[in-house]
């Protein structure tokens, strides 16, 4: 199998002129220390299906499975996922949380595309180097 996949890499890179792993430079892993950066990156993670235009709107968003934004708005149950930290980042009660998480999220669709998030812009971010 590792052949089989060595030898894939190498001509795929071949063809399309690229050099190193396949997968080389597609994901990327930052330090979050600060509760508003937390914050911005739930939002920003959970709107992105909003954003690909795979929901239409936040009502959909919230029903749409395969994003963590219904499992906080409590639509829907995913036993790996943690929702108590970030529902403490928003409030005391559970009801008052998610009342003001969904605010949250709802000015960042007002906010659209947030190109400092993404890539490099992270690292600007945390540091206030941006």
């Amino acid at each position: 199998m590792r052949r089989l996949l060595t030898g894939y890499a190498v001509s795929y890179n071949r063809r399309h002129r690229r050099h190193g792993h396949l997968f080389q430079n597609r994901y990327k892993s930052f330090l979050c220390e600060e509760e508003l950066y937390l914050k911005e990156l739930v939002r920003y993670f959970h709107l992105n299906p909003l954003r690909a235009k795979v929901v239409k709107d936040l009502k959909d968003l919230g029903k749409y499975r395969w994003c963590g934004h219904s499992v906080l708005m409590g639509k829907t149950e995913a036993g790996f996922q943690e929702i108590e930290y970030v529902l403490n980042l928003f409030g005391r009660s559970e009801k008052e949380a998610r009342r003001a998480y969904e605010s949250f999220v709802a000015q960042g669709v007002k906010h659209g595309r947030r190109p400092d998030l993404v890539g490099g812009g992270l690292l600007r971010l945390i540091w206030g180097l941006g």
